[in-house]
């Protein structure tokens, strides 16, 4: 998880997410009935949050199938090879994949450049909930997002596999949370259930406002640099008044933010965390160790139980911030006044024209015409991620942060707006990520539980809101701790879980998601028939529920084994116990993440093809390669190409590729991959790549460059979705060629291309919930360590500091004015200036 190596794939597990919808479908291309959207501020439609209430069953509610309106039948291709739109072996394909299915036509592609894909039906028909459900309140309804699992005698599972008894114990605590079982003192709770007014509304003491600026000035200073203006401000002014102490100002900073830890031990060799179901455990139940440091336990006579810990920032006294001042509270607005701006244009307009947000998803305004969202939520995204602080030693670490969608996008993604959520040290591996995010999603849950009371400044009034769970985003490896879901290399190793089988070498353990069958291939689980990249699969939700109660009904560790194979799941999400009012569902709400897939998997797959560089297996020739053309002298005239192309990229491109043939194994970033790849790659490989192999290539930049803009169109994001469809089929015929060992040339970060477009339509531009806000975090809190000696402690303190810095800069706005302009720059509108022209170059006179 180092974030200076960038080496390896990082493409891994996912959420069960299944494109509710083809793009090629007529509802998709006319916009043919959109959700109908409760109006906002009427109280007699939409969910009132006066009174939160707990009616759903949280986690894990049985549901009943949900109704599909057409679905994919066998098809036969021009080639005459059946195709199977499914995961099974083509000898044991199930009947509700062929026999039962409705069929629906499709004619075969009238060109290489041409793919029509079948019609699943109209938006409206596949928003609608089961058909026993559809009498149902709302919120009876919406509980089909969570599912509650039974055994074949109507008893709630209990599984005999601990690892999945574990999970489902962190669950069943999370669904009873509540402020009052937190770990947070008395008084925080007080002040989450009593919010006062804004305190500075009137002038602050000025010396307490000195200390204030003194304090956030020194940031990336010592404690006794503050202390030593201190001293100097007391002698050219001893009667000018005392400045707080660095510790006073601390202090007065907490109690005005009510920002305070939850503290909690962990195992000293990073395996868990001692919550939920470890909290009364003496000893790490993986590797024996003891919880407490043993020398001061003996010491004092047992009185004296001092662990290793990590902290937990919670969020609501950090969201209470944003609303306690006037200008804050009013930017919190956004995601409200957007959604009303949506009913409008919905009421003219048939279907969403275009992509800007993720308020335009079709997840976001289902729930919405549920009354699960009203004009009083906060939406949250969560972001996680593991970093490496150090190059030169082992320093792992894992930090979470939450995105606060309310907020418009010019504010959400700045630094002062990203909520720290927790700071989890190493330098090991953890071994229960799940412990360790318990305490910050305990907090959520118990303020989804009993509400979260907010002063708004901007109305002068108290109100209760929800605080909904959007969105998870992670890396792969990431991932796989939070929807619970295989890695990429399972036989389900789809990050959305959409139930296509991978294919392994023969002898070989790791599976790879190749769509066409390799020649005379006879493979146990792997010799499934072609699987048909155009037809896009639905979101299934029973399977999935389907599937958890086949992993959790395990009766040994063998059969638990089999099960994970034949499912891809590993065990139920954590994030299972939140309320299924507050949450988008699981796995739904794990949605792919475009940084690494992009900038960094992608890249590093067709680089090391082209280089020649991919591991060849002895059945393989690479002197057979005629794609892997960047080597010797080619490859050292490429890479003075991109270089050269410097002095001509803008400078709002931020950091321009650097030369790849010297610098690509030496930290090269993802922003410079990105670039090097997608913008300078298509000119530049024209004439040194094959025709075939650049014609390709560019199709997939195509779509990049469409997916990857802040507003996407429906036509965009149509054509898009053909792209990538056609790039991943071609790459399979291309590169693969149907040999088994070529298997691994086709990757997750392939595979996953098809899925973005449906993403779009359910969550919205992906380039808004990408891991980038998460990877400048763990950059800038890196850079404030001061302590190398002990930089995990360091690191949490920091990440403290952050979380106080951010709620009282919110509090107090004028701490944090807004810069001046350049100094002769001119206004030319649009958020940009002009500047005042600069020459440095050196010129005899």
């Amino acid at each position: 998880m180092a974030k200076h190596l960038r080496t390896g794939e990082d493409d891994s597990p996912p959420p069960d997410d299944m494109w509710v919808e083809n793009l090629n479908s007529a509802e998709f291309l006319t916009g043919a009935q959109a959700p109908q959207l409760i109006p906002y501020g009427n109280p007699s439609d939409s969910h009132s949050i006066a009174s939160p209430t707990n009616s759903g069953t949280s986690g894990l509610v049985e549901a009943q199938p949900v109704a599909h309106t057409q679905t994919a039948s066998l098809q036969v291709t021009p080639m005459g090879q059946t195709l199977y739109d499914g995961d099974c072996d083509a000898e044991q394909q199930p009947s509700h994949n062929v026999s039962t299915m409705e069929s629906t036509s499709r004619n075969p592609p009238a060109s290489d450049d041409t793919i029509n894909m079948p019609d699943y039906g109209s938006l409206s028909a596949l928003l609608q909930p089961p058909a026993d459900l559809q009498d149902a309140e709302p919120q009876e309804a919406a509980a089909t997002t969570n599912v509650e699992v039974f055994d074949d005698t109507g008893a709630p599972v209990d599984p005999r596999i601990a690892e999945l008894k574990t999970a489902l114990q962190f669950i069943e605590e999370l669904r009873a949370a509540s402020l009052k079982n937190s770990k947070l003192e008395s008084a925080a709770i007080q002040r989450l259930l009593e919010p006062t007014a804004n305190p500075h509304s009137q002038r602050m003491d000025p010396l307490v406002q000195f200390s204030i600026d003194l304090y956030l000035a020194t940031e990336n200073a010592s404690v006794q640099t503050y202390e030593d203006i201190c001293k100097a401000h007391r002698r050219c002014y001893p009667d000018g008044g005392e400045l707080l102490s660095y510790n006073a100002v601390k202090n007065h900073i907490a109690d005005t933010t009510g920002i305070y830890p939850i503290r909690e031990d962990m195992c000293p060799n990073s395996c868990i965390a001692f919550t939920g179901p470890f909290k009364e455990l003496d000893k790490c139940p993986l590797c024996s160790t003891p919880r407490y440091d043993q020398a001061k336990f003996a010491a004092s006579g047992g009185k004296e139980k001092v662990g290793r810990a990590f902290y937990t920032m919670p969020i609501g006294p950090q969201l209470q911030a944003l609303y306690r001042s006037p200008e804050n509270a009013q930017n919190m607005q956004y995601r409200a006044e957007y959604t009303k701006a949506m009913e409008e244009v919905l009421k003219c307009a048939q279907g969403i024209e275009d992509y800007g947000d993720i308020f335009d998803g079709s997840d976001y305004l289902t729930a919405v015409e549920n009354g699960h969202i009203s004009e009083d939520s906060i939406l949250l995204m969560l972001s996680v991620d593991g970093a490496q602080l150090y190059e030169s030693k082992q320093s792992d670490c894992w930090i979470y942060i939450w995105v606060v969608l309310n907020l418009s996008l010019d504010l959400r993604y700045k630094k002062k707006y990203v909520l720290p959520g927790g700071i989890i040290p190493g330098p090991n591996k953890l071994k229960n990520l799940d412990s360790f995010l318990f305490p910050g999603i305990h907090h959520l849950a118990a303020l989804q539980k009993d509400g979260l009371r907010v002063w708004d400044s901007s109305r002068c009034a108290c109100f209760l809101a929800d605080v909904y769970f959007a969105l998870g985003t992670a890396d792969g490896p990431g991932m796989a701790y939070l929807n619970g879901l295989v890695g990429h290399h399972g036989g389900h190793g789809c990050r959305l879980n959409c139930g296509m089988r991978g294919r392994h070498k023969p002898g070989g353990t790791h599976y790879f998601p190749a769509a066409l069958k390799p020649h005379n291939f006879t493979v146990a689980g792997s010799v499934h028939d072609d699987v048909d990249l155009r037809l896009s699969r639905k979101h299934d939700l029973d399977r999935y529920r389907q599937d958890l109660r086949h992993v959790l009904m395990s009766e040994n560790e063998r059969q638990y084994k089999k099960n994970r194979l034949e499912t891809g799941i590993v065990k139920p999400s954590l994030f299972s116990g939140l309320s299924s009012r507050h949450i988008l569902g699981v796995p739904g709400c794990f949605a792919i993440d475009l940084m690494h897939l992009i900038s960094l998997n992608l890249p590093d797959l067709l680089i090391s093809l082209w280089r020649g560089t991919l591991y060849c297996d002895e059945t393989d020739d690479k002197a057979t390669w005629d794609w892997a053309v960047l080597r010797g002298d080619t490859w050292k005239s490429h890479g003075q190409a991109v270089a050269s192309m410097t002095p001509y990229l803008p400078g709002s491109f931020d950091h321009p590729p650097r030369n790849p043939a010297e610098k690509i194994s030496s930290g090269y970033k993802a922003w410079e991959f990105l670039l090097y790849v997608f913008a300078l790659d298509p000119a530049i490989f024209r004439g040194i790549l094959p025709d075939k192999y650049w014609r390709n290539f560019c199709k997939l930049v195509s779509g990049v460059r469409l997916i990857q803009q802040q507003h996407i169109s429906r036509s965009q994001l149509r054509e898009a979705h053909t792209t990538f469809v056609q790039f991943a089929m071609e790459f399979e015929q291309l590169y693969y060629q149907r040999r088994a060992d070529q298997l691994h040339f086709v990757r997750q970060s392939i595979h996953l291309l098809i899925h973005i477009a449906p993403e779009v339509h359910q969550l919205g531009p992906p380039a808004l919930y990408t891991q980038w806000t998460m990877e400048r975090t763990i950059g800038n809190l890196g850079e404030e360590i001061r302590q190398p000696s002990n930089p995990f402690s360091n690191l949490s303190e920091r990440g403290l500091r952050r979380a106080r810095v951010n709620a009282l800069k919110a509090i107090i706005p004028d701490l944090d004015p807004p810069q001046s302009p350049p100094t002769n720059s001119i206004n030319v509108s649009s958020g940009y200036r002009l500047l005042h022209p600069t020459d440095t170059t050196q010129c005899s006179l």
